[in-house]
């Protein structure tokens, strides 16, 4: 395979990009992550609804960019930042839960995801299993821990269809799948191909078979801003090198 050495939608240079990335979905994310949690954030990249921010967090610098939605869009953003030289990754998204026993608001860590997606097969992937980096893993977990927030570490799907997450769902209910998200199982599989170290840490923003799909309410915005702080003391950690392989 060609190796694509000059992004085409990240429109910045090496120097922009900080060596820890956190990935929302949504471009407002990115925004209220840049202006509440990062010192000196400034706006490096806008082309296609992708808005990349930098700036620092305790003086660690990190940058908060936008992938879209669905696995196509993210690979492309995790590619082309591998090409700016990123090496760490945290996913901050959001999901959907299907376990009656999981509410609204609960953060969940995922520690592997069901690939209910195409993009793995296009990229010769399907034999590996899409599961996250386990230095970044245990870094999110044991910041969710120190930070007293309650969490749920397991398997999650990643699905390309949105409007067909209903009957998927109740196929993998019974299956212990905690969740549904779009993202994910990109992310980890090609994370392990291309040496970036790719984590996630998610917020149910609603009960696919229990409830509504997606919620808009004051605890799940609480509950992501939760989780940009899980996020923000994973790098913390990661940077520090308190977390390792033993």
């Amino acid at each position: 395979m060609v190796e694509q050495l000059k992004p085409h939608h990240l429109k910045c240079q090496s120097v922009d990009i900080a060596p820890y990335v956190l990935l929302p979905g949504d471009p407002g994310r990115a925004e209220m992550v840049a202006g509440k949690y990062l010192k000196d954030a400034r706006l490096v990249s806008d082309f296609r609804g992708l808005v990349s921010y930098t700036g620092r967090y305790e003086d660690i610098p990190v940058s908060v960019v936008t992938t879209g939605m669905g696995c196509p869009s993210a690979d492309i953003v995790l590619e082309e930042l591998r090409m700016l030289g990123v090496k760490t990754v945290i996913r901050i998204g959001t999901c959907g839960a299907i376990q009656k026993d999981i509410s609204p608001g609960r953060i969940i860590i995922p520690n592997g995801a069901v690939p209910l997606c195409g993009i793995l097969r296009a990229y010769g992937l399907e034999p590996l299993p899409p599961v996250p980096d386990y230095t970044v893993l245990r870094a999110i977990v044991d910041s969710a821990y120190a930070l007293k927030k309650e969490y749920s570490v397991g398997i999650i799907a990643t699905s390309d269809a949105f409007y067909r997450e209903i009957p998927q769902a109740r196929e993998w209910e019974d299956k212990n799948v905690l969740a549904f998200e779009m993202e994910c199982a990109g992310l980890f599989s090609l994370g392990l191909v291309r040496r970036v170290r790719v984590g996630a840490v998610l917020v149910a923003t609603g009960n696919i078979l229990y409830g509504e799909q997606v919620m808009e309410t004051e605890e799940i915005a609480l509950a992501i801003e939760d989780e940009v702080q899980i996020a923000l003391d994973a790098v913390r950690r990661l940077d520090e090198g308190k977390e390792h392989d033993r």
